[in-house]
């Protein structure tokens, strides 16, 4: 029989750790945390002060989101260590994976909260004008407008088209339209995801082009009546993109959404 002077009981070590019963036996069932004795008839569990160590370590890992399954890996029984520096290196890696997720997330909840206020400047003003970045595109060509089955169904084959090419598809999508030599070519769109891959080439990646656009709000998608909104615009020579996409207002009609129309001014970049 085990002499239990120098051992306690599963309680006292979740009130050492901090730790929650049902966690330390969680650890057990996994393999990770094997106490010094357990009682033949009373199957209670006894641990050393040893034990406390381990249990730290393993909070680490649950701390820096490493999978608990892994601590075998930073843990060295037959020499009684924790490889805290192998730990360390690993949750380092991790932490910093994380926090350039988070940077990713903050930058899109900053671009659609600048969106939101854009949106909320058109519906008070006939034209705004403003600068958008250049945008990556997978699109596909398409005269009709945002609305009913034919939009629905192209649409459906654009976004699939992208899954079955891997390409990371953005949040921004709608209709864009090329204007030049005389000429209108009209497509859909998905934006490409930026991506530390390299993007194949494709004559379906499109970009619209970064530059100064002057906006305007509509109740019905119509691409093709831009010229009855930028009179002034489209009496100019000189080509031009114009975009429609849904108006991402604060307080947004899902069902029956505003559409924002863009043109892009004289000197923006050409398509």
């Amino acid at each position: 029989m085990a002499d239990k002077n120098h051992l306690f009981s599963i309680g006292r070590l979740s009130k050492l750790t901090g730790v929650h019963v049902q966690s330390l036996r969680y650890y057990e069932e996994i393999g990770i945390l094997k106490p010094a004795y357990v009682d033949p008839d009373s199957q209670y569990r006894y641990y050393t002060f040893q034990h406390v160590k381990i249990v730290e370590a393993i909070q680490f890992c649950v701390e820096l989101d490493i999978p608990l399954k892994q601590f075998k890996d930073f843990l060295l029984e037959t020499d009684g260590q924790i490889d805290y520096a192998k730990l360390m290196a690993h949750g380092t890696r991790l932490a910093e994976e994380k926090m350039k997720r988070i940077r990713k997330r903050l930058a899109f909840l900053k671009e659609v909260k600048n969106e939101l206020a854009h949106a909320e400047e058109c519906r008070v003003s006939p034209y705004v004008k403003r600068y958008f970045p250049e945008r990556l595109c997978w699109t596909v060509p398409y005269e009709g407008i945002q609305r009913g089955t034919e939009f629905y169904g192209a649409f459906y084959r654009l976004m699939s088209d992208m899954e079955a090419r891997g390409l990371p598809a953005g949040y921004y999508s709608g209709q864009f339209q090329i204007c030049s030599g005389g000429q209108a070519r009209s497509y859909l769109f998905l934006a490409i995801r930026e991506t530390e891959e390299k993007i194949m080439e494709d004559p379906r990646i499109l970009r619209i082009p970064a530059g100064d656009y002057l906006c305007t709000v509509l109740k019905e998608s119509g691409i093709h009546n831009a010229p009855a909104h930028f009179p002034e615009l489209f009496s100019m020579n000189y080509d031009r993109t114009v975009v429609e996409v849904e108006l991402w207002s604060e307080k947004f009609p899902y069902s029956e959404p505003f559409f924002e129309l863009r043109c892009s001014l004289p000197g923006a970049e050409a398509p």
